[in-house]
């Protein structure tokens, strides 16, 4: 009898719900993706890891009026049976308190009269395919921002204004001003050279170290379209302003070969650049309607004649996402290029794609890496005889090292993906990767194994996942 009223009360609720739903033009959507994966990283004294990894997301959106929508996303994610996940298996458990609002903003149309909407909350920044700004959504638990966005379209053009408030007090005491924050103005106009042209500039107001103002600065332009049956994109940014706390951030090796440094008086200036070109064709006519892309970005680092001139010349990429540029490994996520050591970084790839079927697609990237900074020459002899150790005197001039000559060369990835359409909502997912390590990307690179080390050995990693949306 109790079971069944019980049932009973469950069932009315949930038409309830459901009718209040309706009402409120309230929909809901979501996503289940759990991904097993082994890796195999660059420390030759390791075993594999595998592991599970699940992302669950449960969104809300509702249109409270013709000008205001409420939009909630709320997402669990983790490790198959980690403990400080609250997952662990072993015994019994019911605490499982991963769950949280990855996104919740508000979204007002025509903002006070304005041609423009506002958007204001926690919510993904993803801007022109995630180069600058993107939510990393790779990662089972994605990057979002807390936003305030103003968005204004007309005709052939867009213009954002977008403030995300980084890091607020740095962890400390409330009456501290240690604080991080992003201006960003982002203007794009349509119909240009067969595509879109899109001008940036952001303010970049970091002082969350509680030592020194850090204010710098991005400005540039990004064109992507299609012209003679070519694909291209083409892009430059330039960074100027404040780079003591960049340097400093950077460790004893780069800061030290800065005569007299002191993070909080420095006068080091921030000069450096960013060039990303482009060009790929689809072949429709062909088997396999195959897509081939040439792809070349220069990232530069900080090399002898920007520590002589009190310059802070590493590329910082801001928010973007490196694992959709980079390699699919993530062996250079860091923004503000630490993973080369701050000597910036060259991709030379060649990405292709083929169409096997309706429902299967086929991908195949190359990668040659190398640092943008000459390891093999005098571009950075201070530096790195600074660093004392294995980048000591002996090594300035780009001398042996261990084993072979010490220069530019990071080593080699391949990427292969096979995307499988399961059905409208489901796509099944496999990847292998491998990452032919060498000497140079040893020493500025750990990828699971010990920095400095010169024998470190080949990576590889493999995944299956599952991705239904609903």
């Amino acid at each position: 009898m109790k079971r069944n009223l019980l049932i009973a009360i469950t069932v009315t609720a949930f038409m309830l719900a459901t009718t209040i739903a309706q009402a409120a033009d309230i929909s809901f959507s979501g996503q289940f993706r759990p991904r097993f994966q082994i890796q195999e990283d660059a420390n030759d004294n390791t075993s594999p890891r595998e592991s599970f990894t699940t992302r669950v997301r449960l969104n809300a959106k509702a249109n409270v009026n013709a000008n205001t929508e409420v939009f909630l996303q709320f997402q669990s994610k983790g490790v198959w049976g980690n403990a400080t996940a609250n997952r662990n298996s072993a015994e019994v458990n019911d605490d499982n308190a991963d769950v949280g609002l990855h996104q919740a903003y508000a979204t007002f149309k025509s903002f006070m009269g304005a041609p423009a909407n506002l958007k204001i909350g926690r919510q993904e920044v993803v801007l022109d395919g995630h180069r600058l700004f993107g939510h990393t959504g790779w990662l089972q638990g994605a990057q979002t921002n807390d936003a305030i966005r103003l968005d204004h379209s007309a005709g052939n053009h867009d213009i954002n204004f977008i403030y995300i408030d980084a890091i607020e007090n740095g962890g400390v005491a409330i009456n501290s001003d240690r604080n991080s924050g992003l201006y960003v103005i982002r203007a794009n106009t349509q119909g240009v050279l067969g595509g879109n042209l899109t001008g940036y500039f952001v303010v970049a107001d970091d002082d969350s170290d509680g030592i020194s103002e850090n204010q710098w600065y991005t400005i540039g332009a990004r064109q992507k379209g299609k012209m003679a049956g070519l694909d291209y994109r083409v892009e430059f940014y330039h960074q100027f302003g404040d780079g003591a706390a960049g340097v400093a951030d950077a460790g004893a090796e780069l800061s030290g070969a800065y005569t007299n440094f002191v993070r909080a008086t420095s006068d080091i200036d921030r000069d450096a650049q960013m060039f990303g070109l482009r060009v790929g064709k689809t072949f429709k006519n062909a088997k396999f309607s195959p897509t081939i892309t040439l792809w070349f970005d220069s990232l530069t680092g900080t090399d002898d004649d920007n520590v002589a001139g009190n310059e802070m010349g590493t590329f910082n990429t801001l928010q973007d996402t490196g694992h959709k540029f980079y390699g699919l490994m993530d062996q250079y996520l860091a923004s503000t290029g630490a993973a080369t050591n701050y000597y910036g970084l060259q991709d030379i790839a060649i990405k292709t794609k083929f169409k096997l079927s309706d429902v299967n697609t086929f991908k195949m990237d190359f990668h040659y890496f190398k640092t943008q900074t000459a390891l093999d020459d005098g571009d950075s002899n201070t530096i790195r005889a600074n660093g004392g150790g294995i980048w000591g005197a002996a090594n300035a001039a780009g001398s042996q090292v261990g084993t072979g000559a010490l220069d530019s060369d990071l080593g080699e990835e391949i990427d292969l993906t096979f995307i499988h359409k399961y059905d409208a909502n489901t796509k099944i997912v496999a990847g292998y990767s491998h990452y032919w390590t060498n000497q140079t990307h040893s020493l500025v690179n750990a990828s699971g194994g010990t920095v400095g080390n010169t024998a470190a050995d080949d990576q590889d990693w493999m995944y299956v996942m599952i991705d239904t949306k609903f």
